[in-house]
């Protein structure tokens, strides 16, 4: 309590034991003394773990929501409490997005679904989803690709209708890299040879993340294997973990403001509960990937080269096949001198 007032949030008797109860603080070690007595000691970092709660604390946050908020602020958070927190922050998030895509897909006309399988239905839902929030990266992506000669003068829906197509792309398992038309678009949309601002890294980030599954192992995974892992896992190479994410939250900040900022707020349970989900995704993704591989890294800058890179074989591919071929007679008189 003295550590907390010191840090300028003050906690009661009552809200300690509440969270003790909760099982956000550890209980201390009770021993005997050699005068009859006891005395109770906590294990180190409790001080630093109380100040982090309080300083978090507030109406309507859950103990979920502090025990994200302490553990990303670099506390040691008691595992009986983070653990299901970032189970429950993972979890919800999926649920609750699984559920959207699911009302997408349910929209399509059944003669249509018919001709489609299960991968594109679900990666054109992502990509409606996408569409139809229209964040700042697609706004973007939909400028960039009417710079496109037989785009420019085309209506809202006709550039929406390309637009999608360069999201379903993104979306599905596998680059569609045959099909040179959607690679022209998607070089289009993304526009990597523009003057950096904001609105060009937004589209950056987003292709580089959707990029990211592509470029690993498919593999498939189920909430019981990721509960497990999470079971298993120890508390610090979940500190490990956090700190490859905080970095990746960093890195995505400080591009998005122009290296005005360095440090990613996390003061708010929404963005702990993604800072959580995220955790949670690369726990299990990172197997997918080559050993060592680096969240921030592969997140932005290997798969954004390797998506450049595959742009411009594709590109070099069409310039290619626009080429003529010089004909069997010309062919027969050159090699037969």
């Amino acid at each position: 309590m003295a550590l907390a007032a010191q840090s300028g949030f003050p906690v009661s008797a009552s809200q300690l034991e509440r969270w003790r109860h909760h099982g956000l603080i550890p209980r201390p070690v009770v021993r005997r003394t050699a005068r009859g007595g006891s005395e109770a000691d906590y294990p180190e970092g409790t001080g630093e773990l109380v100040c982090a709660l309080a300083r978090h604390a507030g109406p309507g946050r859950s103990h979920d929501d502090l025990a994200l908020l302490a553990f990303f602020s670099g506390a040691v958070v008691p595992e009986m409490a983070l653990k299901p927190a970032l189970a429950r922050a993972f979890f919800q998030s999926r649920v609750r997005h699984e559920e959207q895509v699911g009302q997408v897909q349910a929209q399509v006309p059944p003669q249509w679904a018919a001709e489609m399988d299960s991968e594109y239905e679900e990666a054109e839902a992502e990509a409606k989803i996408s569409l139809a929030e229209n964040g700042r990266a697609v706004r973007q992506m939909r400028n960039n690709l009417r710079r496109l000669s037989d785009l420019t003068h085309a209506t809202r829906e006709e550039v929406d209708a390309r637009l999608l197509g360069v999201l379903v792309g993104l979306e599905m398992r596998e680059l569609p890299e045959s099909d040179l038309a959607f690679m022209a678009d998607l070089a289009a949309a993304l526009h990597l040879d523009c003057d950096v601002d904001e609105d060009c890294l937004a589209v950056w980030d987003y292709a580089a993340v959707c990029h990211v599954a592509q470029m690993g192992r498919q593999e498939r995974t189920s909430p019981e294997e990721r509960v497990e892992k999470l079971v298993r896992i120890s508390l610090g190479e979940l500190a490990a973990l956090r700190k490859e994410v905080c970095d990746d939250r960093d890195q995505i900040w400080a591009r998005a403001t122009g290296g005005r900022q360095t440090r990613a707020s996390m003061d708010q349970p929404w963005q702990a509960r993604g800072a959580a989900s995220v955790l949670m995704e690369w726990m299990s993704a990172r197997e997918a990937h080559p050993p060592g591989s680096v969240l921030a890294d592969r997140y932005f800058i290997e798969s954004l080269s390797d998506l450049a890179l595959r742009c411009w074989i594709s590109q070099a591919r069409a310039q290619l096949d626009d080429k003529p071929g010089e004909g069997r007679a010309a062919f027969i008189a050159r090699t037969s001198q």
